[in-house]
């Protein structure tokens, strides 16, 4: 066998592996490692026709906005309930399928369609409140995606992507992930869809690159007549936004300014 010979088949073998474990690069499920205790947590169930999804509802009885939050593809999403227990709004945590006390295996399937389901059970405990999806890192497909099937008078991104398959392609430069990647959350197919919107992001994200932030951020106000997006800058490492006070000023002022349509 020829040198180059063997140099394709140890390609061919490498691809044939990142195949097989993308699932594990993409979904990082973390368990609840101690039940929340903040006072103003309420836990919330719903239950899918293939899983059940366990969360909470912070500061269920504050005015303002309702904040449907979606997490990373590595975070238990209990962690954030002090930070919005501090917003004058009410915001609805649900673990992922397979993260936290949430039963069943994530995909990207699985994972817009119980969006939606969070999203319109959302509004129906709060049928008079407008209605923010939140989503970050990961979240930002699942929320744009879930975007355009939920009534969503706003929408929050943090570390935007116009799809996992083109930042995976940017760390797997050798690979062709983009024809590879079982779970691509291509948000961008559906920025015709999406509500006023607030992005942030980092010129110093290490994950999502600040560039594929733009671009996706681009690609929402090249729609012609679409709904307006705001574009904010907060310089921290990925996964750092919360505790930024920069960070929480800019959604602190977007969610004052949201309204039901």
């Amino acid at each position: 066998m020829t040198f180059a010979a063997a140099l394709f088949l140890a390609y061919l073998g490498a691809c044939a592996l990142l195949w097989a474990t993308q699932d594990g690069l993409v979904f990082h499920p973390r368990s609840l490692a101690d039940p929340p205790t903040h006072p103003a947590a309420v836990i919330a169930e719903i239950e899918r026709s293939d899983a059940v999804l366990r969360g909470w509802v912070v500061n269920g009885d504050q005015a303002g906005p309702v904040i449907v939050y979606f997490g990373g593809n590595a975070e238990e999403v209990s962690v954030n309930i002090g930070w919005f227990a501090d917003r004058r709004a009410t915001t609805v945590l649900f673990n992922y399928r397979g993260y936290g006390d949430s039963t069943g295996k994530p995909s990207e399937r699985h994972l817009v369609e119980d969006a939606v389901a969070v999203a319109e059970w959302s509004r129906e405990q709060f049928p008079d409140r407008p209605l923010v999806l939140f989503g970050s890192s990961l979240g930002t497909g699942v929320a744009s995606l879930a975007a355009a099937h939920a009534e969503a008078d706003a929408a929050i991104l943090v570390s935007p992507y116009r799809g996992i398959d083109r930042v995976a392609q940017k760390h797997f430069r050798v690979f062709p992930v983009r024809w590879m990647l079982r779970h691509p959350f291509r948000a961008e197919a559906v920025v015709a869809e999406m509500p006023p919107t607030l992005a942030i992001a980092s010129s110093v994200d290490g994950v999502i690159p600040f560039a594929e932030s733009e671009a996706m951020v681009q690609a929402m106000r090249a729609v012609e007549g679409g709904p307006p997006v705001e574009f904010r800058t907060v310089d921290v490492p990925h996964g750092a936004f919360p505790y930024a006070p920069d960070f929480w000023q800019a959604v602190d002022d977007y969610l004052a300014g949201v309204t039901q349509a």
